[in-house]
């Protein structure tokens, strides 16, 4: 009866499919849990290197207004100098780096952590408020929702 209700809810195609999972699961579990382990540490690592560039611009941020107090978002990011490789060297446990919701990971290198860490400008303008750290100019504008922003950054690929 069982299996009438899965070919009439399935077809022939996802009885099939059902029944190579059945039969073969023992083989298939492993080798996924292997893959989610991967990905999680090439995930982690990613996370780490962006936790120590977030702290760098922090950082450089704060000596930067402290110099000059009237400085804006732009001349305060252009000013912003970040040394890849060695956050790279030192920070990279995995020689991979994968973004939390891909399925693929990338190599690690300066210019991929670079690319990957500081896609645009919303990033670092969220890692500066999250810190308390507002601009004059950005005062007078109208704040947008950065975390329904990046929501639907992440659910709508390209």
């Amino acid at each position: 009866m069982s299996k009438i209700w899965l070919e009439l809810f399935s077809g022939k195609t996802g009885s099939y499919l059902i029944n190579f999972l059945e039969k073969y699961y023992v083989w298939l579990v492993p080798f996924i849990l292997g893959y989610g382990i991967f990905m999680a540490l090439a995930s982690y690592n990613l996370r780490r290197i962006e936790k120590k560039v977030n702290y760098e611009i922090i950082n450089q941020t704060k000596y930067l207004l402290r110099k000059n107090p009237k400085a804006n978002f732009i001349s305060i990011v252009e000013n912003i100098v970040i040394n890849w490789e060695d956050i790279v060297k030192l920070y990279s446990f995995f020689p991979y780096i994968a973004n939390e919701f891909d399925l693929w990971v990338t190599k690690v290198s300066p210019v991929k952590v670079r690319s990957m860490v500081m896609e645009d400008e919303n990033k670092i303008r969220l890692v500066l408020e999250r810190q308390n750290i507002f601009f004059e100019s950005d005062r007078k504008a109208v704040r947008s929702n950065l975390y329904l922003e990046y929501t639907s950054r992440i659910f709508r690929k390209e």
